[in-house]
């Protein structure tokens, strides 16, 4: 999750306290995110982007 974090710090431009709490939020609530997405395809979207692979955790 610290690659995360760092990437949240360097391309969005959260303070680390904030990216932390971005990711403590997404790990807690990682069941619903599908649901606040919306549709399917925006999720499949998403899981190309994210860093380090991370979209296969989904």
């Amino acid at each position: 999750m610290d690659e995360m974090i760092q990437q949240l710090v360097e391309k969005v431009g959260l303070d680390e306290t904030k990216a932390a709490a971005v990711v403590e939020f997404l790990k807690e609530n990682i069941s619903k995110v599908p649901e606040w997405l919306g549709s399917s395809d925006v999720l499949e979207s998403l899981k190309d982007k994210l860093p380090g692979g991370l979209g296969k955790l989904f």
